[in-house]
């Protein structure tokens, strides 16, 4: 006797789209067998965004602000893998391989897009190299470790503009995740700095960068939005409106208003895209993102679904769009499993509206701004208590609920602990961008990195009573650096960008690993040192 063929409903992303409608699958499903639910997600935990920001100043533990999925989702298969492509022809997606070179073929009756977004550097050079992005739980720790690793640093600095760029830090973005994040940041630097009498609380310095003319303008009314800003800036951070952070370098973020802050921390929340998978898709797409009904079905499909910040949703009610927020996310879910089964079924489907309760922003500090049913509006120590509550309450797990309560009574009774958790690769090669003017590195620095011009121009001089004197101009291709890694010996000459340069460096550890083990490397790196030895020799003497 055949089995009867079951219908495999699969769902990419794990943020609040994928795993809600999840959730509401298997409730609906829990009696069919002839339904399947699948959902592929990179990471193996759920991530609560709104409270994400928090990790960061340490208000909550590490790991309170994520939740198992498995656990969340007892009945439906999990692969916990990175997608490599998605054929539509053959309804199939293709995960990457973990420990074997095999990639993994996951068939499916109906897809659920539920990727979200990422943050998209590609139209600003520098920053993909020199910005933070806070998009996810990594995000947040590397950022802590950098606010922490800034202020140790410092300490230990005597002043001068090494120690003013340490304890500078620039935020892009004046959105929910910018503000917070900026917010947070600001706190949690001028509360560690406490504990350094080598540092004053005016050597910190905390910029946000923002298009707009005041904070939240999209989310908050004009008042809360500005009282934001006020509170912010009385605080210390130095808010530059109307404009972008278009650039970056290892030392300093370029405004495109023609400012130029000195700094060795960049933070950024914009841009933000849909993810690369979607791009590559052939369906209707407004603004990166799938078009689809209100009922969420992608137009021009029949097996094609989409949800949260990857899609856009026309509302059943009036010519407006779902916005991409958690709030409507969790809601479309519900209206998007209902749909599914729906459709299997042979039955009508059901269009989403629903109408914002309202938003909530944290402002570091025991202060936030709420803005309810679009009539009530707080702000300060009683909007943060609601923003609390009301987040909490929202938590996915009972369990979590309690971790995430204990972790903010014990942050309210002892100190906490200003650690870090380093998860950033050891080795490995680093791209670096560079302005025309810059100086890569000066003469008499440590030999820490190799470089190798990925783009760019270069020129390498020696400087003497105030007098340059030009020894080479390095092109594509060509590499820097090697001298002193070599002889163990400090810089003999600077280099400095002619034009924009992107270039790869290699630390000096792997540098070692890499001429020990290829010979004839090191004997081509030998003969490029020694010919620009005595190119400089020559240009000493003729001094």
């Amino acid at each position: 006797m055949k089995s009867e063929k079951k219908t495999r409903v699969v769902i990419l992303g794990g943020g609040f789209g994928g795993v809600y409608t999840a959730i509401h699958l298997e409730k609906l499903v829990k009696n069919r067998p002839d339904i399947e639910i699948h959902l592929v997600n990179k990471d193996n935990y759920f991530v609560y965004q709104p409270m994400l920001a928090e990790v960061v100043g340490g208000s909550v533990g590490l790991t309170d602000t994520v939740s198992s999925i498995r656990r969340l989702l007892p009945k439906t298969n999990l692969y916990f893998r990175e997608i490599d492509g998605i054929d539509t022809k053959k309804k199939e997606i293709v995960l990457a391989p973990t420990f074997d070179h095999s990639a993994f073929h996951l068939p499916y009756d109906h897809i659920v897009f539920a990727l979200g977004n990422v943050t998209d550097f590609r139209d600003n050079p520098g920053l993909h190299e020199h910005a933070m992005p806070f998009k996810n739980l990594a995000d947040a720790i590397l950022i802590r470790n950098r606010v922490i690793d800034a202020i140790e640093t410092a300490s230990t600095l005597p002043d001068g503009e090494l120690k003013q760029k340490v304890l500078t830090f620039v935020v892009g973005g004046g959105g929910f995740s910018g503000t917070e994040v900026v917010a947070e940041v600001n706190d949690f630097a001028r509360k560690l700095a406490k504990q350094y009498p080598s540092i004053k609380n005016e050597d910190i310095k905390v910029y946000l960068v923002h298009s707009k003319d005041r904070l939240l303008e999209r989310e908050m009314s004009e008042r809360l939005g500005t009282y934001a800003g006020k509170l912010l800036q009385k605080r210390g951070v130095e808010i530059i409106f109307d404009a972008h952070l278009t650039s970056a370098t290892p030392e300093e973020a370029i405004i495109d208003n023609g400012m130029k802050i000195q700094t060795k921390t960049i933070i950024s929340s914009v841009p933000s895209s849909p993810n690369p998978l979607i791009e590559a898709l052939e369906y209707p797409k407004e603004k990166g993102r799938l078009k689809t009904d209100p009922t969420m079905l992608v137009e021009g499909t029949n097996d094609v679904w989409a949800i949260g910040d990857c899609a856009m949703i026309p509302l059943a009610k009036g010519n407006e769009f779902a916005p991409p927020t958690a709030q409507f996310a969790i809601r479309e879910a519900k209206t998007l499993a209902k749909n599914i089964v729906a459709h299997i079924n042979g039955e009508s489907r059901k269009g989403f509206y629903f109408k914002a309760l309202g938003m909530l922003g944290a402002l570091g500090h025991h202060s936030a701004v709420a803005e309810l049913f679009g009539k009530f509006k707080f702000s300060g120590f009683f909007a943060w208590l609601l923003w609390r509550a009301i987040y909490w309450v929202k938590l996915p797990g009972i369990s979590r609920k309690i971790k995430v309560l204990f972790s903010w009574l014990l942050d309210a009774i002892v100190p906490g602990e200003h650690v870090q958790l380093k998860i950033e690769p050891s080795s490995g090669i680093i791209q670096l961008h560079y302005e025309p003017g810059e100086i890569i590195f000066h003469e008499g620095d440590i030999g820490d990195f190799l470089y190798i011009i990925a783009d760019g121009e270069v020129e390498v001089f020696h400087k003497k009573d105030g007098a340059e004197t030009l020894i080479a101009t390095l092109h594509k291709g060509e590499f820097f650096g090697e001298m002193a890694l070599l002889n163990q010996k400090t810089r003999t000459a600077s280099v400095r960008c002619k034009s924009p340069t992107n270039v790869l460096a290699l630390k000096k550890s792997d540098f070692g690993a890499l001429i020990a083990n290829l010979g004839n490397l090191r004997e081509s790196f030998e003969k490029t040192e020694q010919s620009r030895a005595e190119q400089l020799s020559k240009y000493k003497k003729a001094q």
